[in-house]
């Protein structure tokens, strides 16, 4: 197999040129001798020059997840395939990545998780954000968004201001209520065992699944960062202690000691004896799907990426969440992507997709579209009163 590393700040994704979600792969396999391999999951051509390096990377093939894998070395007497298919099969002498302790189930999360959030209010600054974006007030009590900034005190032994005694006070009553924080995509221990936990301000989002169980969390950041133009980027986070470091044997292990790995999660925003379980929604982000459910009064699920649309079939020891929605009697589905998959055809080929895995699985598949001037996302035309116009899926 080989090792991967996500890129960072220090180190864009060549075929993309974005600092988060693609990775690089040093594969174990002699057809790539001393290359890296490049795991982009935003862009899906044949060839393409980078902006990063000015290098020309080449497609080795599509991935199961719909990620692509690329290599910067141009095969000789390649016809159809711009490079021979690498292999990914499990290699025994090979370590594989650490990715920290194990989730717990749904069900303890949700308990650790709403006790948490319980400790946190919700800031007049982020109400009357929300209030400005076209929140009701109904909506941001119902939407269980809390805010995460926290009292600041001085460290004499630090010798400036920070926040880490109410982090470890906040920790420190969760332990006292269950033991231990062990297994919580967020929590960690520092340098002295204290318990702890990540994220700068922002706003906590809920991320449910379809039992209803609050299983994971997104973190808004309050000031996200920005590239070489201004432009904001890395504007969510996954609420997860999990951050990549190569061993002695060169695999990947996490460097928050007792840190717990969130990963990327779909969202069900669903009030049963509420909503019509006869529509679904998709669309992309936690915050359209609070939104949309809200207003439209139907199921609606949140997707973490685009392209991600897969995890809607994928079993997590339970059912997958077509079959959840067959179960409920849901007969249509809505495709509601972002309004830039006009000008984004990465955007509108995962849309392609979606509709066709949808459509194989039996459900009236629609298209949400509406005039990009009115907003990029679903939430905003719907707090402006403007509902998408929906087209059967092609």
């Amino acid at each position: 197999m080989g090792t991967f590393r996500n890129v960072s700040n220090a180190e864009h994704c060549p075929i993309c040129s974005k600092p988060d979600w693609c990775s690089i792969l040093t594969p174990d396999e002699p057809a790539y001798p001393g290359q890296e391999l490049y795991v982009c999951r935003r862009i899906h051509t044949k060839e393409i020059q980078s902006n990063v390096n000015g290098k020309n990377y080449f497609l080795v093939k599509e991935l199961p997840d719909s990620s692509c894998l690329y290599t910067d070395t141009e095969k000789k007497g390649r016809n159809k395939e711009v490079a021979q298919p690498y292999s990914f099969q499990k290699r025994k002498s090979l370590p594989l990545p650490d990715y920290g302790v194990p989730p717990l189930n749904n069900t303890e999360l949700d308990k650790y998780y709403r006790a948490f959030l319980g400790m946190l209010p919700l800031s007049k600054q982020h109400i009357r954000s929300l209030l400005n974006d076209g929140w009701t007030k109904e909506l941001i009590c119902s939407s269980n968004i809390h805010t995460l900034r926290l009292k600041k005190t001085y460290s004499e032994e630090k010798g400036y201001y920070d926040d880490s005694t109410e982090r470890f006070r906040i920790a420190s009553l969760l332990q006292e209520q269950f033991g231990t924080l062990k297994g919580v995509p967020g929590f960690y221990q520092d340098a002295s065992g204290n318990w702890t936990f990540v994220g700068k301000p922002g706003m906590l989002i809920p991320t449910y699944d379809i039992h209803g169980r609050l299983y994971r969390l997104r973190l808004r950041l309050d000031r996200p960062d920005t590239d070489e133009n201004g432009k904001i980027k890395n504007k969510y986070k996954n609420f997860s202690s999990y951050y990549p470091q190569k061993d002695e044997s060169g695999a990947l292990s996490n460097a928050f000691v007792c840190g717990c790995r969130s990963g990327s999660h779909t969202g069900f925003y669903y009030r049963p004896g509420i909503d019509d379980c006869s529509i679904c929604y998709i669309t992309e982000g936690e915050k359209k799907a609070i939104v949309a459910n809200h207003v439209l009064h139907t199921i609606v699920v949140s997707l973490p990426g685009v392209n991600s649309y897969k995890k809607l079939e994928n079993q997590d020891n339970e059912i997958s969440i077509l079959e959840y929605l067959n179960q409920l009697g849901c007969k249509t589905a809505i495709i509601a992507y972002d309004a830039d998959k006009y000008i984004n055809k990465f955007v509108m080929r995962h849309e392609k997709d979606l509709a066709d895995l949808l459509k194989l699985n039996s459900f009236s598949t629609y298209i949400a579209n509406w005039n990009p001037a009115f907003g990029k996302g679903l939430d905003d035309i719907l707090l402006l009163g403007i509902y998408p116009h929906l087209i059967p899926a092609m």
